[in-house]
């Protein structure tokens, strides 16, 4: 072929150029075969010149075949069976690495499971000491003052919540975990920071906190509600504190965890309810108590216990984790400033702090509700809720707790294959383990509040109340474990307003039912029945929103397998309490037996024998029903079977099949602590997982994947190269072909990545490089059509080059022809020319960046400039594609060119004028010097910086044709023009879903989710109307007919007052039903002379100090009088009237002797007359004395005037020379005024 070519003039070809023999570098290896399509545009006459067999003038050396597919056929049988080889002898390998590496992981594992076992030991304890701490505190005090008390100490943890908590589980820890990976102190200058700040933030937050006690207290409960609001704001003084030390004890938890330190995290809350067992065994042994409605000042012995006692239990959880900071060598010395890596977050705490903030605003409405309708609601409310989150916590740590994480990284990476697997196999497992405790929670509720609560003072109506809420909101424990696994992936992804939209929809159906079930329910007592149910319903509200638009991003959530797997699970729950309610039907109903009431007359307690028949009913509902699930052969009951062989006993009888159970992975302590531990006391929101501290991939890039919100679909994969990936795609809505380069600015080394603001730095970066190539709108480089920077990296969108790459024609083993190849190159080495003019490098880090277009043009087809790119990569990579290109040509014209091009290359000696000579040269070489290579697209020329193109964009002089070029090389010799072979190429099925899928927009989110929400609560009016129907004539349950539709309301307000009733009346004798009481004053108090019943006039015994000071409201101030003294209290001032008393409260400093209460009725007989009844008699103890009224008066509607306190003589105690010391007295009944 010497003779098919013209021979450039050696001066010219070697003109500007440092002469230097180089051997070129030896050809890759053939690559793998690929499937071709048909070519679209191009003319199926004309020869394919990308191949480079074809010379600008139309010589064709050999038929041209597709080099892709000509570079597969290469490989003959002999190379398949080589490559099938070296493939087997790789795996092989891979194979020993993995050996390798597992035995070198295997010590560091051990630990891992020790750390685990541990942790599930501790977290078993601490559920069991806090499930007795809750009973404790129900059992001691009382259902009403165990809502004060529990409302007040619900108060610090909200509030650490809302500032730190969950900003610090999310956001704060993950990148914790990275700052000790990535620092060079391990983090130690990160934790001093973080530790002057949390510090600083925890002192000012509980501070403000304490001195807005009773504001925070005002906001839980409304003044004119049943609840007791001076107890309320006298706990919260002291509980408040807590908020400090709830704070440094999460922060020293997740320093600990950083560390692999996990024991003393786990262990601590055992301490704390240890201490609060303590404390609450005292106030039983403690005389006196504390009285539901007496505004009880923060001075009370009963108050200082209960208050400074749990507060003590906090202290002591965070005091135990110094040791362990101390044996570790923590630096705590404070260091101020905040870590570049959290400031970035700022709009994701935001986001947090939103989230925290809406569903605790959703609990403060639950509670003030609550507290409106009864007393004893609120506690009962939280009891519940404790309740349902047991199960819950368990199955987290048995059977969670290595797919949390593993999800948290799949999501974080793109996999969105790999989430929808992790999500269906922990739904699948929640569903199998929480279904049948549902269905058992629902049929035995009632049962089970009588069996774990109804103990000491919290009343067997209070018991049934609890039992009927958790039969009513048992449900709530599948749509929470949903939420729960859907805010893993969205927190993964870094999308922390979507949690918020969730939270958001769930509190806003809750709060719309909450504020119907008053209206609904069948008495006060049970509105919290309802409340609970409500609390459900707004989960299963961010259930659907959370599911609808995971299933916009990934495209299945595999919902026929969970449906499958909840149908077993369901009807073997079925079939289980079909068995208990026949085994007790036979047993109390045909034969009799009471077990309860025998099993409670042995042990003493009503409810331990309660306790022992749930507790043997739930032995037979388990076998039952795992002898239904065990015929299922589904693989997670295998895992079930697993989680409860570990109870001990039961390993004996339960056998799981190890081959068949889900493959969960390995346990991440961390996860278990961050997760799961948190929920072991009450929490009114769910617990933000972590999030991904600025490492998030973006989609998984696969052929046939959606990206960028579902503009671009994927087609073919075309290479890589250290931090970029390219790919061939399609817009979805034109259908243009475009080149997608994917840039990760996040970095290859897992344990040293660069920091977010690096990865934004270096992407901002990237944006505006590649921007600069572009400017230099040069036919060399594929038109860029968008530059799209993000916090990880870049997307650049480029007009698809149709033709071939460079690799698989230089690997096609084909023989080129020179001029076709010189023809190639002269546009790059132009383009090369001008960037380095402009000192822009191009980026031309990897020939798969290099395609070939129709016309036989090489070209910058998938341009990104990434960080480390640089002018002398360029020309080295242009020297390599020379060497490429030029090993198997049909002549020796371009060897010169090569090696002086190369020598120049290596002398790092290259510059701007000597590429414009290479392509001088390059284009004469091409043997058509009037047909420049740049000129197939005039329009995007530059023209005034490429003048003697200018000829070529319009058939000018410069545009030489076939036969003007046939008159200037009369030698050269024409061959008739080959088609090309179509090129079929089949595109891949379209991907349903996907991270990089198209999402909804933000008005179609919200739309949604509106009316997600307005479903959901039409469902549940709905589901309460149904039962309420089918309750039928049941004064148990919490609705009926009647209330479902209006008539109680009707009722009530025709109700005939009846004398006797259990309602209360008022002064001014208006019926007025469930109203609270009230506390009555301020009073006027005066001694006077009260014998035989009868009042004669004022004055008394001597006394010491002023008799008003017993009714000034103050505990400092007292009044102490002899034995025989008599008082007369009245209501004064404004509050003056008649009124109806229901209890009296007596304050006195020390034990004392007899009393005995009067009343004097507002209408009372002349003067002189008996005018005086007998309300209550007794003797004071030491404290608060609560002096409940005899019902007589009210029983009579008898409105009072005043009441008459006598102190009378003390026969025991030294009669008139005894001294009686009172420090308050305040009046608990219904006035005209309260």
């Amino acid at each position: 072929m010497e003779n098919d070519v013209t021979q450039p003039d050696e001066h010219q070809q070697g003109a500007g150029l440092r002469r230097r023999i180089v051997t070129p570098a030896p050809p890759a290896p053939v690559p793998a075969p690929r499937r071709t399509k048909h070519s679209t545009g191009a003319d199926q006459s004309a020869p394919d010149r990308s191949l480079l067999t074809t010379s600008p003038k139309g010589e064709t050396i050999v038929p041209p075949a597709p080099a892709e597919t000509a570079a597969a056929g290469s490989l003959g049988d002999d190379g398949a069976r080589a490559a099938t080889e070296s493939a087997v002898a790789s795996a092989n390998e891979r194979g020993s690495q993995a050996e390798r590496a597992e035995s070198g992981e295997s010590s560091k594992q051990g630990e891992v499971v020790r750390a685990t076992g541990s942790m599930a030991i501790a977290t078993l304890i601490s559920r069991i000491t806090g499930f007795i701490r809750t009973v404790l505190i129900g059992a001691a005090l009382g259902e009403v003052v165990a809502s004060a008390f529990n409302t007040a100490n619900t108060l610090p943890n909200m509030i650490t919540e809302i500032v730190l908590g969950s900003v610090l589980t999310a956001l704060v820890v993950p990148v914790l975990v990275r700052a000790e990976k990535e620092d060079a102190d391990h983090g130690a200058a990160f934790i001093r920071r973080l530790f002057t700040l949390t510090l600083t933030l925890m002192t000012v937050v509980s501070l403000v906190a304490v001195v807005a006690a009773p504001w925070l207290a005002e906001i839980m409960v409304d003044e004119d509600s049943t609840g007791n609001i001076v107890q309320i704001t006298s706990f919260a003084y002291l509980l408040l504190p807590q908020i400090f030390f709830y704070g440094m004890f999460s922060l020293f938890m997740a320093i600990l965890n950083t560390k692999e330190h996990f024991r003393p995290g786990a262990w601590a809350p055992v301490a704390n309810n240890i201490v609060s067992i303590a404390v609450l065994g005292a106030y039983m042994a403690l005389p006196g108590q504390l009285d539901p409605t007496t505004p009880a000042s923060i001075r009370d012995p009963h108050v200082l216990l209960l208050g400074l006692g749990t507060t003590l239990g906090v202290v002591v959880q965070c005091l135990i984790m110094l040791p362990a900071l101390r044996k570790l060598g923590i630096d705590l010395r404070p260091l101020w400033g905040i870590d570049d890596r959290l400031k970035q977050f700022g709009g994701m705490a935001l986001a947090i702090v939103t989230y925290v903030a809406i569903s605790q605003l959703g609990y403060v409405i639950t509670t003030r509700l609550a507290f409106a309708a009864d007393p004893g609601a609120p506690i009962i409310y939280q009891q519940h809720w404790m309740l349902l989150q047991m199960p819950y916590g368990i199955i987290g740590v048995t059977l969670l707790t290595a797919i949390m994480p593993r999800l948290s990284r799949n999501a974080a990476n793109g996999d969105d294959a790999a989430v929808v697997s992790d999500l269906t196999m922990g739904t699948k497992l929640t569903f199998i383990a929480l279904i049948p405790i549902i269905v058992f929670m629902t049929a035995l509720g009632p049962e089970i509040g009588q069996a774990l609560f109804g103990y000491g003072r919290f009343t067997e109506d209070a018991a049934h109340t609890l039992g009927l809420t958790i039969s009513f909101s048992a449900f709530t424990l599948i749509p929470y474990a949903l939420v729960m696994l859907h805010l893993r992936v969205f927190y993964a992804r870094e999308e922390a307003w979507t949690p918020t939209l969730i939270i958001a929809g769930i509190t806003i159906t809750k709060i719309v039912l909450s504020y119907l079930a008053p209206l609904v329910a069948n008495s006060p007592q049970h509105v919290v029945v309802l409340l609970g149910a409500a609390n459900g319903f707004g989960f299963v509200a961010g259930a659907v929103i959370g599911g609808m638009l995971l299933k916009r991003k990934l495209g299945t959530l595999q919902t026929r397998a969970i449906i499958h797997t909840s149908t077993w699970a369901l009807g073997a729950a079925i079939i289980g309490v079909g068995v208990i309610v026949l085994l007790r039907w036979l047993v109390r109903d045909a034969a009799g037996i009471d077990l309860p009431a025998i099993l409670g007359s042995l042990v003493g307690v009503q409810s331990l024998g309660s306790l022992i028949e749930v507790a043997i009913l739930g032995l037979v509902f388990i076998i039952a029903t795992g002898l239904v699930l065990a015929r299922s052969r589904l693989p997670e009951v295998q895992n079930l079977g697993r989680a409860l062989a570990r109870i001990p006993g039961f390993g004996r009888f339960i056998t799981p099949d190890e081959e068949r159970a889900i493959d969960t992975g390995v346990a991440d302590p961390r996860d278990v602590s961050t997760q799961f531990l948190p929920s072991d006391t009450f929490n009114a929101s769910p617990v933000p997982p972590p999030m991904s501290a600025g490492v998030v991939r973006g989609p998984r890039l696969v052929p046939g994947a959606s990206v960028s919100d579902g503009r671009f679909r994927l087609i073919r994969d075309h290479g890589a190269t250290t931090g970029a990936s390219f790919w061939q795609a399609r817009e979805v809505r034109s259908g243009r072909p475009v080149a997608l380069t994917f840039v990760d600015t996040t970095g290859s080394s897992p344990m040293a990545p660069p920091t977010p603001r690096e990865a934004a730095i270096d992407a901002a970066g990237i944006a505006t490089r590649t921007g600069r190539i572009a400017k230099l709108n040069h036919p060399a480089i594929a038109n860029i059509l968008e530059v799209r920077p993000y916090r990880t990296g870049a997307l650049i969108v480029a007009d698809w080059i149709e033709g071939s790459s460079v690799k698989a024609v230089a690997e096609s083993g084909q023989t080129l022809h020179t001029e076709a190849v010189a023809n190639a190159l002269a546009p790059l080495a132009g383009v090369l020319a001008a960037a380095r003019s402009q000192d822009i490098p191009l980026g031309l880090d990897n020939r798969q960046r290099l395609r070939i277009d129709g016309e036989g043009r090489v070209r910058l087809a998938f341009p990104a400039v990434l960080p480390d790119a640089s002018a002398h990569d360029d020309a080295e990579a242009f020297a390599s594609a020379m060497e490429l290109l030029t090993t198997n040509v049909n002549s020796s014209a371009l060897d010169e060119l090569v090696h002086n091009t190369r020598a120049l290359v290596e002398a790092d000696a290259i510059d701007p004028q000597d590429f414009r000579d290479i392509q001088v040269a390059l284009r004469r070489e091409a043997n058509l010097p009037g047909i420049v290579t740049d000129y197939g697209d005039p329009d995007r020329l530059d023209f005034d910086q490429y003048p003697e193109y200018a000829d070529a964009r319009a058939g000018g002089p410069g545009a030489m044709g076939d036969a003007e070029a046939d008159a200037t090389h009369p030698d050269t010799v024409r061959l008739s023009p080959v088609p090309a072979a179509p090129r079929e190429e089949e595109e891949p099925d379209e991907l349903r879903g996907g991270f990089g899928a198209r999402r909804y927009g933000p008005l179609t989110v919200v739309m949604v989710s509106l009316l997600t929400v307005i479903s959901v609560v039409f469902v549940a009016m709905l589901t309460i109307y149904l039962v309420g129907v089918f309750s039928g004539d049941d004064q148990r349950a919490p609705v009926s007919p009647e209330t479902v539709q209006g008539d109680h309301i009707e009722n009530e307000v025709n109700r005939t007052l009846e004398p006797g009733s259990d309602n209360a009346f008022g002064a001014d004798g208006k019926y007025r039903p469930n109203l609270p009481p009230v506390v009555i004053g301020p009073l006027s108090a005066e001694v006077v002379d009260f014998r035989d019943g009868v009042v004669h006039g004022t004055g008394g015994a001597d006394s010491y100090g002023l008799v008003a000071n017993i009714v000034d409201q103050k505990n400092d101030t007292t009044w102490s009088t002899a034995r025989g003294t008599a008082v007369s209290l009245r209501p004064g001032g404004d509050g003056g009237g008649p009124f109806t008393l229901e209890r009296l409260v007596i304050d006195v400093a020390s034990a004392g002797g007899p009393y005995r209460v009067y009343g004097l009725p507002a209408e009372r007989p002349p003067r002189g007359g008996n005018e005086a009844i007998l309300l209550a008699e007794g003797a004071l103890e030491s404290g608060q004395n609560s002096v409940n009224i005899d019902t007589r008066s009210m029983a009579n509607n008898i409105a009072l005037d005043a009441v008459v306190l006598e102190l009378p003589e003390d026969p025991q105690g030294g009669g008139e020379a005894a001294l009686e010391t009172i420090r308050e007295v305040e009046f608990i009944g219904y006035s005209d005024h309260g």
